[in-house]
This record gives structure tokens, sequence and C-alpha cells, in this order.
């Protein structure tokens, strides 16, 4: 399963690379594992964020899109 998230995660960077994405690694206080996707649309946009967490290290993505 380590494996699997640690994938994930490099995929995730490099599809956030490929969309022009604000990546940031923040660590965790405590032991996570697992993946997240979740959007909130704007006005104007809206506003993807994807999210890998492995153990005490947390990677998001977040990325727009208009909505026109």
């Amino acid at each position: 399963m380590i494996y699997a998230l640690l994938i994930f995660s490099l995929s995730i960077i490099l599809y956030g690379h490929l969309k022009g994405a604000t990546i940031a690694f923040s660590p965790i206080i405590g032991v996570m594992v697992g993946g997240l996707y979740s959007y909130t649309d704007y006005e104007d946009a809206r506003e993807h964020t994807l999210q890998c967490c492995i153990l005490i290290l947390a990677i998001t993505v977040v990325w727009e899109t208009s909505n026109g």
C-alpha cells in the first residue's frame, strides 16, 4: 500500500506540474495515510484540490479552471 501511495504522490506532482498548479509539501503531526480530491465552485472559476498523505507528509496540489 505504501508503494501505491508513493506512485500516486509522484503522479499528482507530475500532474500538478503539467497543469501549472500550486504544489505544497506539509508535515503532519501524527500519522496519516490516504488520498483526497475535492473542488470548490466560485462565480468565475472552480478550484480543484488533490492531496496525498503518506505517514508524516502531505502533498497538496491546487489548480483552477474557468467556469465559462
